[in-house]
């Protein structure tokens, strides 16, 4: 019983001691300039339930979300406050705040502020023309 004891507070102790090492691995952004510039001319390619899609965001403030060749939606984008980016399309607006990865300076997480949903993407320059 004794061993049982030691060898469960062995592995709550892991737990509790590498679960702060891996949330410093991500920073919040919380700066509209760096929201702006994260945004601007960038490609976001994304996972959706394994379902890969892309997000270009244009300088001035338009967008397009690609989920497939048939499924294209316009899009605006507008920096809200300090730590959000809101989007809207046909089907409404969602607003996020975002978190960059400390050791791949390529990856993003952003968080809808409604529903808490978080997406890993990664972030490239540029875009097509539309």
């Amino acid at each position: 019983m004794k061993w049982r004891n030691i060898v469960f507070m062995t592995g709550v102790l892991v737990l509790l001691l590498s679960s702060p090492v891996a949330s410093q691995d991500w920073l919040g952004i919380k700066d509209p300039n760096e929201l702006r510039a994260l945004h601007s001319n960038k490609t976001f390619k994304c996972h959706l339930r394994e379902t890969p899609y892309v997000e270009h965001y244009r300088a001035d403030g338009k967008g397009m979300l690609v989920y497939s060749a048939a499924h294209r939606l316009a899009c605006t984008w507008e920096v809200k406050g300090n730590d959000q980016v809101c989007v809207s399309d046909e089907t409404g607006t969602n607003c996020y705040q975002f978190q960059r990865n400390r050791m791949h300076l390529e990856e993003f997480a952003r968080r809808n502020v409604r529903d808490h949903y978080m997406v890993i993407f990664k972030v490239e320059d540029g875009i097509p023309g539309f």
